[in-house]
């Protein structure tokens, strides 16, 4: 059966091809021809915000234990915040400022109650309903049987900057106001040594939206995140990539361009790369990569039924 995609070694052909220490990397039809890497998709954490009137936080915060926190800001003023904290039994975190001007509540949703899709409480779900509540971050996370070394991401553009380490990589800045997305490279099993799972290579894409973009749990805009998913440039393991077939004449002789990848991840930072190559040179580099990525989009559009599960009631 002919496969229809980007370019890429191994997807579309006999498994029988694949040494078989590497066969756990891919999933197959029942012709054993072989479909896509074996992964998982989900979402690892939410924030919504809110403007909630003074009578919706009165009625509010007696449902719940919460604390008064005052914060201290550089030019002397101080912020008033009410915390309910409820990551240790829930996976949820709630701020709530105690006056009616502009934007004054948030929640975070973090893996505990978005990993769970057996259902949550519905005490958590009822504040969720009310229809205010706006998505400000969203973070999917897809997770790979593939070696961490020997996968590698791309900056989606090039006014991010990427920073490599030994077990993890990360591009785009959190504080950039404008930021719609920002990623992160890293092996599981190093985050969490406790983890039992075959699926320890995770690439993280955090998104972020205004109010504007009308993004909430009611409305999902599909369209939207699957647009920015097609920008990201992951590739899940570079022994099966074209990129093996692919050299260029740099400033330091004739290279593999998978080698210039494996160069730029023992590097402090991905412009490495850029130093090597001309211009011309570097965008031929992102588009080989970009003809080797992973369709991620792909996953989440035959997932997407299923990973928002966490926000079903619990039985």
């Amino acid at each position: 059966m002919k496969m229809v995609g980007n370019i890429k070694s191994v997807i579309g052909k006999d498994i029988s091809s694949v040494p078989n220490k590497h066969k756990p990397y891919f999933e197959i039809d029942e012709n054993n021809i072989i479909r896509s890497y074996k992964r998982q998709i989900c979402i690892d954490r939410a924030e919504l915000k809110a403007m909630l009137t003074s009578d919706e936080i009165e009625n509010f915060l007696p449902e719940f234990n919460y604390y008064v926190e005052r914060k201290v800001q550089p030019n002397g003023f101080t912020i008033i915040q009410n915390i309910i904290d409820l990551r240790e039994y829930y996976g949820v975190y709630i701020k709530i400022q105690p006056y009616n001007k502009g934007v004054n509540a948030e929640i975070q949703l973090h893996s505990k109650f978005t990993n769970n899709l057996q259902g949550n409480s519905s005490v958590i779900l009822d504040i969720l309903n009310n229809p205010k509540w706006f998505i400000t971050r969203l973070d999917i996370a897809t997770d790979y049987t593939t070696p961490f070394n020997n996968s590698a991401f791309l900056r989606r553009n090039g006014n991010q900057k990427q920073k490599n380490f030994g077990t993890s990589s990360w591009s785009g800045s959190t504080a950039n106001p404008n930021k719609t997305a920002v990623n992160s490279h890293y092996d599981r099993k190093v985050e969490d040594k406790s983890l039992d799972s075959n699926f320890t290579n995770r690439f993280e894409v955090k998104m972020y939206f205004k109010e504007s973009d009308n993004m909430s749990f009611a409305n999902l805009n599909h369209a939207l995140i699957i647009e920015r998913l097609k920008a990201e440039l992951f590739i899940p393991c570079l022994t099966y990539s074209n990129f093996h077939e692919k050299k260029v004449k740099t400033n330091k002789g004739k290279k593999d361009f998978i080698d210039l990848i494996k160069r730029s991840k023992d590097a402090d930072n991905e412009n490495y790369v850029r130093l090597l190559l001309t211009d011309s040179q570097l965008q031929t580099y992102r588009r080989h990569f970009k003809a080797c990525r992973d369709e991620i989009e792909n996953l989440y559009l035959g997932k997407k039924n299923m990973i928002y599960d966490f926000l079903l009631a619990r039985q």
